[in-house]
């Protein structure tokens, strides 16, 4: 949730700025009832979520996945294998497509292209190796993490 929070209040910030145009994506429910007070009522998913994030910056299209962990590790199951073909759809088509993640029990983010997370399937991946092929974007004032100069170098 702190993580999300942090990428909600960096997005408001590049909106407020005209950086970027970036959106979180909301989950894909339908109702089977509303009534005339607006009354919501038989909810459901009906169709799996692609990925947290999407947009625009400098006219090409981005999307990522923000992930947390509190371990010296991200694990797999994390990550769903849709998001992964997802985002691989992405880059194929040119967009930028990457995840931000969070070590929590060390108090540092990274950006990391999902290419390398894809070509380097496995169980999980270890905080070093994610220290070693992402690039760390710093928390500065006021709760932000600017990852937009990273986008183009990952």
């Amino acid at each position: 949730m702190l993580l999300e929070k942090i990428i909600n209040q960096t997005i408001a910030h590049y909106e407020t700025y005209n950086k970027a145009l970036i959106e979180k994506k909301t989950l894909p429910v339908k109702f089977h009832k509303v009534d005339n007070k607006r009354e919501l009522s038989g909810a459901y998913v009906y169709k799996k979520s692609t990925v947290d994030y999407i947009g625009c910056v400098d006219g090409t299209f981005v999307a990522f996945e923000a992930k947390t962990t509190n371990e010296n590790r991200l694990p797999a199951s994390n990550i769903l294998r849709h998001q992964i073909d997802y985002l691989n759809k992405i880059n194929t088509m040119n967009g930028i497509a990457f995840f931000i993640i969070m070590f929590s029990n060390v108090d540092e983010f990274y950006i990391i292209n999902s290419q390398y997370l894809a070509t380097h399937w496995k169980k999980s991946w270890t905080y070093e190796e994610i220290k070693n092929a992402g690039i760390q974007i710093e928390l500065t004032y006021p709760g932000i993490i600017d990852f937009l100069p990273y986008l183009y170098s990952i």
